[in-house]
C-alpha cells in the first residue's frame, strides 16, 4: 500500500484520475495534512490530478486523519458528508475543495486508485 501524502501517492492518484472518466471539470490546488507535519499538495485541473503543486499556490487546507482520508479514498467513507458533518474543516475556496469532493467522489477514480494501489 502507498503511504498517504508521499511524491508516490500524489503520482497514484494522478495516474488514476487519468485512467478514469474525468471527475467533473473543477481545478484547484488542494493541502491535504495529517497533523501538523505531514501534507501533500495536490494540483487539479478539469477534475484530474495533474500532480504536486506549490505552497504558495494553495487555494484551501484539508486536515485530516491517516483512517480517514483512507475510508475517503477507499470510498467508504464520504469527504462531502464528512464535511458536512463537521469531521473535516477545510480553511480556504469551498471551489477547490469541491473540485477535491468531485474527484474523491468518482467511483471510477476510487476503483482506479485501488487497483493502483493493490497491484
Amino acid at each position: 500500500m502507498t503511504e498517504a501524502l508521499t511524491a508516490e501517492w500524489i503520482d497514484v492518484l494522478a495516474q488514476a484520475s487519468v485512467a478514469a472518466p474525468s471527475a467533473g471539470g473543477r481545478s484547484g490546488v488542494v493541502a491535504v495534512t495529517i497533523g501538523k507535519k505531514r501534507r501533500a499538495v495536490l494540483t487539479i485541473e478539469a477534475g484530474r490530478v495533474v500532480g504536486g503543486g506549490d505552497d504558495d499556490a494553495v487555494e484551501v487546507t484539508v486536515p485530516t486523519t491517516v483512517d480517514q482520508l483512507a475510508s475517503i479514498v477507499d470510498g467508504s467513507e464520504s469527504l462531502a458528508r464528512a464535511y458536512m458533518r463537521g469531521d473535516i474543516k477545510p480553511v480556504g475556496s469551498v471551489g477547490a475543495l469541491l473540485a477535491l469532493i468531485e474527484l474523491f467522489e468518482s467511483d471510477a477514480f476510487r476503483s482506479e486508485v485501488a487497483l493502483a494501489t493493490t497491484g
